[in-house]
């Protein structure tokens, strides 16, 4: 029996667990960002309210079924609830950053994710179940599909770094031509992004970047100005841009390596970047746009620090990559619009005009 002061979240939850695996066979890259957000949102709340409620915990003894938990909850755990619930909010914090991360650290956070929703099934009403089970079947629904799509794309920049330490890539729609969404692609100004602009400024602040003044050229050419390099090019289709660095420091600089040198650079102390703009068409007025990016240390050591960068800066870096995407499909498919709309003007002028003229 559910208690009728908790019908409401518990159908809610479980509505938006079916959402959510529903979701997952469709858009499990969305589905990833959505637990992203889910589990932030469950640190935060654990974190304030063990340090202003704890005593609220308490009432998950009274809707367990199981004795031991009840035993765990009303013994030990009610002399020990704030450690304990920070303890928790750290973890779900740590499920959220691995999920946002790529290939085998997010497959970790799918499998951080699994044990702590396993172990709140017990709690019964407490937990929502069966909104346990159902969130663990989307987030391996999430994961499969999400796999399956990265091993079905040859990447352009495989060639240049095979072996990736980091992976990460984005795709969208964009009602638009191909042609079109590329050429929008390369000169998009990605400092004339809000959102983008204040996470940059943000990583400024915290490396103590001294702040440069530059005039905006587009995403290409912006990057080329500072350093990265040209690795590939088909026209109208797919471009690799890539640079060595160490991005942990202070003002940080790209220095270009020519392309067949590109994949054998080992010079110790830095990291191989490649990223991609790639377009393809999905249908006639129809193209699927996609960027990926590649790292690889050059060292261990190197390897280390920029774990740490990531770890710290990852989650900014892919809002930029989702802010420009969609910056880019409102731009191209505005673009697109006009253009329709002036030849419909320019061809109801032409037939105007021999009725004029009669």
């Amino acid at each position: 029996m559910i208690p009728q002061e908790y019908l409401v979240m518990y159908l809610g939850a479980n509505t938006i667990g079916l959402g959510f695996l529903a979701l997952a066979f469709w858009r499990p890259r969305f589905v990833r960002w959505l637990w992203v957000g889910i589990f932030v949102w469950a640190a935060s709340v654990n974190t304030l309210t063990a340090a202003s409620e704890p005593w609220v915990y308490l009432a998950y003894g009274g809707l367990t079924p199981s004795q031991l938990y009840r035993d765990f909850i009303e013994g030990w755990f009610s002399g020990h609830i704030e450690p304990m619930v920070l303890s928790i909010a750290a973890g779900q914090l740590m499920i959220a950053l691995l999920l946002s991360r790529t290939a085998s650290a997010r497959r970790l956070g799918v499998f951080g994710a699994t044990v702590f929703l396993l172990a709140i099934a017990p709690l019964g009403v407490g937990s929502g179940f069966p909104f346990s089970l159902i969130a663990i079947a989307s987030l391996l629904v999430m994961e499969r599909g999400m796999s399956r799509a990265l091993r079905a794309h040859a990447s352009p920049a495989a060639p240049f770094i095979p072996n990736p330490d980091v992976q990460d890539e984005q795709r969208i729609l964009v009602a638009a031509p191909v042609d079109l969404v590329f050429f929008q692609a390369t000169r998009i100004d990605l400092q004339s992004l809000p959102l983008v602009r204040a996470i940059f400024w943000l990583r400024g602040r915290i490396l103590g970047d001294r702040p440069v003044t530059r005039p905006p050229l587009g995403v290409v050419a912006d990057t080329m100005v500072l350093g990265w390099g040209l690795l590939g090019h088909t026209p109208g289709r797919t471009l690799v841009m890539g640079a060595v660095t160490r991005p942990w420091e202070r003002d940080v600089t790209f220095r270009a390596v020519e392309p067949e040198r590109f994949a054998a650079f080992a010079e110790p102390g830095y990291v191989k970047i490649a990223w991609t703009l790639e377009a393809e068409p999905a249908g006639p007025l129809l193209t699927r746009f996609r960027t990926e990016t590649r790292v690889q240390a050059t060292d261990a050591v190197s390897r280390r620090r920029f774990g740490w960068y990531w770890l710290v800066f990852g989650l900014g870096i892919r809002f930029i990559r989702w802010n420009m995407l969609h910056a880019l499909r409102r731009e191209a498919e505005r673009r697109h619009r006009d253009y329709v709309v002036s030849g419909f003007s320019r061809t109801a002028d032409q037939h105007a005009s021999p009725a004029k003229s009669g």
